[in-house]
């Protein structure tokens, strides 16, 4: 063998059969009897296998190092990812396709996930211990209803990444449920002596808007994202047909919260009478340009302090369900006026209603009484 001259396979220079590696580029010639493992012409041993379909290279100093990277390497796989790990990737790729609103809802309920959760590999977590943060939040820290299902939505969606990117094989949030009895906030509808002001208050900076709300029953978005041609005069019907969302610098118009969005309201004379007249383009609260978060916020808050008012648009939208209550508008209709999706909302709504009229009928049944009461 001593005599028999070969080519090297990488630079194709002559070398002698015998040798272990190319005298001119380092490759290898043949295998090393006297070694178990690949050794690179850098030093370095190196061991590739295939797993899950990929072919992974490891490679240190010495055999050992090799081999027990490979050995750390089947426990991590074993163990899987962190929950944290999983979270960021599912955060980075959800967030691209919700508005900024949405994204500002989820900030602080992921930042509750990630801290309850440190350290934890996904595969670990049951859905007792998923039970366990969702009565921390609500026994322990005393969060209302509508806070809690945040976070518990934030996990469902979560662990469905998790399913669908084959970490896990099932959700273990599906069978964990909002403990029964917690505070529900509810959007209260203005008083009679806020709506008193609202009604005075229109010929101040931003008072049509709030004017606008409560005789039209839209969301916030929806009238900011208004313009001109939107507004039929002569069939007294306002098209809602898109909605504003603001962004973190800038705002955007798209399409409505849902489906049921889309919808016709009617421009009651009271409203029709108050609208200014402008180009078809033209925004109604804004201009040639939509308004930007900055300049809505500023003009919210300037109102505010003129007025004394604390209520905000989703208030005044529950003060048009009250109108569309006491003119004794049917719930489906009230459901499509106020674009609601869901018509366990509207319903919930009109009870809500009928509750608060019910208590105000008692009081006044009871000041009557009191006040026949002692002028016998």
């Amino acid at each position: 063998m001593e005599n028999i001259i070969v080519s090297c396979k990488k630079c194709k220079k002559e070398v002698p059969a015998e040798s272990y590696y190319c005298m001119w580029c380092g490759a290898p010639v043949r295998k090393n009897p006297k070694k178990k493992m690949y050794q690179r012409p850098d030093g370095l041993y190196e061991k590739i296998l295939t797993i899950n379909h990929k072919r992974i290279a490891f490679r240190g100093k010495t055999e050992a190092e090799v081999n027990r990277k490979i050995l750390n390497y089947h426990e991590a796989e074993e163990k899987g990812p962190l929950l944290s790990d999983v979270a960021w990737e599912w955060r980075e790729e959800h967030f691209k396709n919700i508005t900024y609103g949405t994204r500002q809802s989820y900030t602080k309920p992921f930042k509750r996930i990630l801290e309850y959760f440190d350290g934890q590999y996904i595969k670990d977590i049951a859905p007792s211990e998923i039970d366990k943060f969702i009565k921390y939040l609500s026994l322990d820290q005393h969060l209302a209803y509508g806070t809690v299902c945040i976070p518990l939505s934030v996990l469902r969606m979560i662990f469905n990444y998790a399913v669908l990117n084959d970490i896990l094989p099932y959700n273990p949030t599906e069978s964990v449920t909002i403990p029964k009895g917690l505070k529900k906030t509810k959007r209260r509808a203005p008083t009679e002596q806020e709506i008193k002001v609202v009604k005075e208050s229109i010929g101040k900076p931003f008072g049509l808007f709030y004017f606008f709300v409560l005789y039209t029953g839209c969301r916030r978005g929806e009238v900011l994202a208004l313009q001109f041609k939107d507004i039929d005069y002569t069939n007294k019907v306002i098209h809602i047909t898109k909605s504003l969302y603001f962004t973190s610098r800038t705002s955007e118009l798209k399409g409505t919260k849902t489906e049921s969005g889309k919808r016709d309201v009617p421009l009651l004379d009271v409203l029709r009478d108050k609208l200014p007249k402008g180009k078809p383009n033209e925004f109604l609260f804004g201009g040639k340009q939509p308004l930007s978060r900055a300049r809505y916020v500023m003009a919210f808050k300037k109102y505010q302090k003129e007025t004394g008012l604390e209520i905000t648009p989703h208030n005044l939208r529950h003060g048009y369900a009250t109108i569309l209550y006491d003119a004794g508008i049917d719930i489906k209709t009230a459901q499509r006026l106020l674009g609601h999706a869901n018509y366990q909302i509207t319903m919930d709504t009109y009870t809500h209603i009928s509750i608060s009229r019910a208590q105000k009928d008692a009081e006044k049944l009871n000041e009557f009484t009191q006040t026949a009461q002692n002028n016998k």
